[in-house]
């Protein structure tokens, strides 16, 4: 009987990383499966040490962990091969769609690299303001599943934003502005073609919007209620003394122009799963920050009391366009719940600066293969892509937990299925083996 020793991914999960291969050297690559076998078939934690228990590698442990911290690779030519595999698997418009934003993740060792204090912004009122860990600016790309029926967003970068107090001296200092430029700038070398981006209300600066309008890349996000907006400029008649004017007057400010109801126009959409209506005012205005005119609009959701305020750079965006896409961009928060909470986001256990920059984007690596793989299978074979549990009567789309499972159950019925091939065991029987395996994993 041919031994076995380690676990095995599907075949149709070992292509996606065979795609890879070509980033690493031949260890490398072994040590490059062990980590995501760490990720997304460890557990409880997502440690390295899980991967090696699964798949007792040859030579030395300490390789493994010598891999994130110490071999040469490049994590931002491995994302560049993995967007490569997405454009080629996933059917998404000629211009695509991109999210941005940053999540923080807990660290106590006070000799971790980049560890700081930072303002938890989503904090509730029974938990603390401030947390001492990393703050992870990261950008993924959003894609409607007309099988799941949802939007859905693979990670591709990742970023550690470390404050300028504990920055090692020589190093100059980047905000998260600074990083969410340079990745935008690093993605455009991927892409090639015009895309759009959505991003949090904490990026909509200066620095950032005009970044995008010099690339010729659409910028949507959220604007602030106190922003200052001001009319186009007329087109001088004679030449005068002094420049011509860039700005006209000053326009009314955000909430009286909400108060105001002439021009709103109601709109049924589908946003977040749902049919909403929302009434909708577009003004064309010109903010200082942006230095252009923007799309400008006021948006009463239901039945809200209060007015959202959101821009676009690009001035032909439609109305339903930019809306759905403020919805899609909240794909990415469910993202940062699921990397924590599933992924093993805040398990890694690395400390000098090689290892912590590294540690993140391989998870993120790790869970947009975990995406298309599931896409994959659920393509081909749909009715048994997900378990519906006793207490759900109808599930539409499967979550992250939920392909974590599947992907487990897999690996497991390979392993077991290959050791026991020759052994003539009946159908029937191998099929309540693979029912214990589902359940198990």
């Amino acid at each position: 009987m041919k031994t076995i020793t380690s676990i095995r991914f599907p075949e149709t999960f070992v292509k996606l990383i065979l795609e890879l291969k070509e980033n690493f050297t031949h260890p490398s690559f072994k040590h490059f499966k062990v980590i995501l076998s760490a990720i997304l078939l460890g557990s409880p934690k997502k440690h390295i040490t899980a991967g090696i228990r699964l798949n007792k590698p040859k030579g030395n442990f300490s390789n493994v962990h010598r891999f994130v911290s110490q071999y040469k690779w490049d994590i931002h030519r491995l994302v560049f091969s993995l967007y490569q595999i997405i454009h080629r698997v996933v059917d998404f418009p000629k211009e695509p769609v991109f999210a941005l934003d940053d999540t923080l993740v807990p660290k106590y060792g006070k000799k971790i690299f980049g560890r700081a204090c930072h303002f938890d912004h989503s904090s509730r009122p029974n938990r603390p303001k401030y947390i001492m860990g990393h703050n992870w600016v990261i950008l993924g790309l959003l894609h409607y599943c007309s099988v799941f029926s949802k939007w859905l967003c693979l990670p591709l970068l990742a970023e550690l934003f470390i404050p300028e107090s504990v920055l090692p001296k020589g190093r100059p200092h980047m905000s998260r502005i600074d990083i969410a430029a340079q990745m935008v700038t690093r993605i455009k070398q991927f892409v090639n073609t015009p895309f759009t981006l959505v991003a949090d209300g904490l990026y909509a600066k200066k620095n950032l919007v005009r970044h995008c309008i010099e690339e010729s890349i659409t910028f949507i996000s959220r604007l602030r209620c106190d922003a200052c907006l001001y009319d186009i400029p007329k087109p001088c008649k004679k030449r005068g003394k002094g420049r011509p004017r860039k700005y006209g007057k000053r326009l009314p400010s955000l909430q009286a122009l909400s108060q105001d109801p002439e021009g709103f126009k109601t709109y049924h959409l589908k946003l977040y799963g749902k049919i909403h209506v929302v009434d909708v005012k577009k003004v064309i205005g010109i903010w200082k920050p942006a230095g252009q005119p923007i799309q400008i609009l006021m948006v009463h959701f239901d039945d809200s009391k209060s007015f959202a305020y959101f821009f676009s750079t690009a001035l032909a965006l439609s109305v339903e366009r930019i809306l759905t896409l403020v919805a899609a961009r909240w794909s990415i928060e469910t993202l940062f719940s699921d990397l924590k909470e599933h992924l093993g986001m805040k398990d890694w256990q690395v400390r000098i600066e090689d290892a912590v920059v590294r540690s993140i984007p391989l998870t993120c690596v790790a869970t947009s293969l975990l995406i298309l793989w599931s896409l994959g299978e659920a393509s081909r074979r749909a009715p048994e892509f997900w378990d519906v549990q006793p207490w759900q009567t109808e599930k539409v789309s499967p979550s992250v937990a939920d392909m974590l499972h599947q992907l487990k159950a897999r690996s497991l019925s390979v392993t077991i299925f290959d050791i026991l091939r020759n052994e003539g065991i009946a159908p029937r029987k191998c099929a309540q083996i693979k029912q214990v395996l589902r359940q198990a994993a």
